[in-house]
């Protein structure tokens, strides 16, 4: 039934990390210049529907492929293609019915949904996003059936596919649309259709190659005798369950933290609904420069999560605290300086990206480049904790998170004075609470608590110095280019070019005093495939 000859699963997994880093690329492509072009009220109706789409996506689609792509990988272990079959088709139909749940409550209720999130000006755009989610949960099925095979380039593939058509599609009828004249919920309803066109493409993608590279269909009666349906749809419900519960958690306390967000705004702190629709539109844009660490993040799951467990396994769990210290000072090296970069350089970074939204947004882009590192610690303990033995505590750490960022958010968006701008507080107190949260656990469940020294010492001071050589190159060669009123793609080149030039600066003095103050050592560069050639050449011991 099934190709044997699927790569290695490490290469799978590299191909699957540059694949999402490769997404969250175009997705940032995709997003700031249709912040742009949508305008800063335009981005929250555009955001607000992508979160709505996102809450329904994540209920449907988290957990199930997983159990999926498992119960098919332990049969076909076995030769069981009867079984890979029922397993297939059973889950197939269990997708089919969640997807078209999710899209019939949106087809049905756009009004009631945009109501309840302070923005019902969206009715429209989550009716047009509404197809995607059925669309996704085919597409899911495909992909559980090919990662069963421990076959990672479909669903790396359609991935980027998904995105690619996106960009392509969403930033041409958002522009067509916006040209034209339309109003700005039209142009919104055009950027929220490329992702049902994109879905559809992933897909088509999805079944042709997979029907392509694999005959799904029942082996011989004899070769073996499958189990029921009911057994099939039980074992996908007892894996899947928790794994989408503990993942939709955040999707709902997102969905909560937008609409806490719009109607706080609207209510206790008196501002207009369009008011309200800017101030929250700036916001979205900021979050998008926020979210772009998390993609280099990934490498370090991907790479990571086994390597802990088999230390655990093999070497006990003195090796498992070590190589989970080394996966926490491996990400501070990448993440901290960006943190710090993206603080720093905010004003400037929100000119160049979203020049309109620049005045408002500079703060709560400061506010988030502190936030991005808790945010990207807190991802990284979430999986070393699973891969320790310990399944259930990033639940509760999660939980936690989510309460303080309800609260928070709730109050200090309440508040006129502080407005929006205690959302992003929100969000780092969430960070800091589940990051605190796991480091206790850690400490309570590891060989040893984590070195914070270590982890943050030579990282913390190189970044520091980082940020501060970014910081006097911006305001140094701002401050001479002042008269400059020349402009590039409507960017000023007195902003356009400090900013550049501050960022290589930035990256220079990092690069220089980590590799100086050795901040990464030997045994940290271990733990990536060929991580010691790389050493060598960086004169890393």
């Amino acid at each position: 039934m099934a190709e044997k000859k699927g790569q290695n699963f490490l290469h799978g997994a590299a191909i699957y990390t540059v694949g999402i880093i490769l997404v969250k690329i175009l997705g940032a492509v995709y997003k700031i210049p249709l912040g742009n072009i949508l305008g800063r009220a335009g981005f929250t109706h555009f955001d607000v529907t992508y979160k709505i789409y996102n809450f329904f996506l994540t209920i449907a689609t988290a957990g199930l492929p997983v159990a999926m792509s498992r119960l098919i990988s332990e049969a076909d272990s076995l030769d069981r293609d009867n079984q890979v079959y029922r397993i297939f088709r059973v889950g197939t139909v269990t997708f089919l019915v969640l997807g078209a749940l999710g899209t019939g409550i949106m087809m049905l209720f756009p009004a009631e949904i945009g109501a309840f999130m302070g923005d019902v000006q969206t009715a429209r755009s989550i009716f047009i996003m509404a197809p995607s989610v059925l669309l996704v949960c085919v597409t899911a099925a495909y992909r559980g059936y090919a990662q069963g095979h421990a076959d990672m380039i479909p669903t790396t593939v359609s991935q980027v596919i998904e995105t690619a058509v996106k960009v392509v599609v969403g930033l041409g009828c958002a522009g067509y649309l916006y040209k034209a004249g339309y109003s700005v919920e039209i142009c919104v309803a055009g950027a929220i259709l490329a992702t049902t066109v994109s879905s559809l493409a992933a897909m088509l993608y999805m079944m042709v190659k997979v029907h392509r590279k694999y005959k799904i269909v029942p082996g011989p009666e004899a070769a073996d005798n499958p189990p029921s349906n009911k057994w099939v749809l039980n074992n996908l419900l007892r894996i899947g369950i928790p794994i989408t519960f503990s993942t939709s958690i955040m999707s709902v306390i997102q969905v909560l933290d937008a609409a806490i967000t719009l109607n706080r705004l609207q209510g206790a702190a008196g501002f207009t609904d369009d008011a309200a629709h800017v101030l929250n539109g700036v916001y979205a844009m900021a979050m998008t420069v926020y979210n772009v660490p998390s993609a280099f993040v990934i490498p370090f799951l991907s790479s990571i999560v086994p390597a802990v467990s088999a230390a655990r396994m093999k070497k006990g769990p003195a090796e498992a605290a070590n190589i989970a210290e080394s996966s926490l000072r491996m990400s501070t090296l990448v993440c901290l300086p960006m943190a710090i970069g993206m603080a720093v350089l905010a004003e400037p970074c929100m000119r160049v990206l979203y020049p309109d939204a620049a005045g408002q947004g500079a703060l709560l882009l400061f506010e988030l480049g502190i936030t991005c590192y808790f945010m990207t610690m807190s991802l990284m303990t979430n999986s070393i904790l699973p891969a320790n033995g310990n399944e259930r505590l990033p639940l509760i750490s999660i939980i936690l998170g989510g309460v303080a960022k309800v609260v928070v958010t709730y109050v200090l968006v309440g508040n006129p004075n502080i407005n929006v701008y205690g959302a992003p507080l929100g969000t780092l107190s969430c960070y800091v609470v589940m990051l605190s949260t796991n480091l206790f656990f850690m400490a309570r469940h590891m060989a040893r608590p984590m070195n914070i020294g270590r982890i943050l010492g030579r990282s913390g001071l190189s970044a520091l110095v980082m940020g501060i050589g970014a910081w006097a190159v911006w305001s140094l060669l701002h401050g001479l280019m002042g008269g400059v009123t020349a402009t590039v793609a409507g960017r000023e080149l007195n902003i356009l070019l400090p900013f550049a030039a501050a960022v290589g600066a930035g990256v220079i003095i990092y690069c220089v005093l980590a590799i100086a103050l050795r901040a990464i050592t030997l045994e940290d560069m271990k733990l990536f495939p060929k991580g010691e050639k790389l050493a060598a050449k960086l004169h890393i011991r």
